[in-house]
């Protein structure tokens, strides 16, 4: 299966619509969770209870944040997205 931008323009795959869809589906909210999870887990952070400034480049609606968030830690996310 090829990425849907390699067969429209982006703006028919990736619009306000698609992402309303995106986090507001269960199933990808806890997928992403999941993932946001093992990321947290391959930086090995020091278990102090420092809070860190962590980059999430390429955030799109920002569950990723939530996550990040709920582990005590602060974010910037930063997309190409309007």
């Amino acid at each position: 299966m090829s990425r849907p931008e390699i067969q429209a323009p982006p703006e028919i795959f990736y619009n306000d619509e698609e992402a309303c869809k995106y986090t507001s589906s269960s199933r990808i909210i806890d997928i992403q969770a999941k993932l946001s999870e093992r990321a947290l887990e391959l930086l090995a952070l020091p278990n102090d209870g420092v809070p860190r400034l962590l980059l999430d480049i390429g955030c799109g609606s920002g569950l990723s944040g939530e996550t990040l968030s709920e582990n005590g830690h602060e974010w910037i996310g930063l997309d190409i997205s309007e």
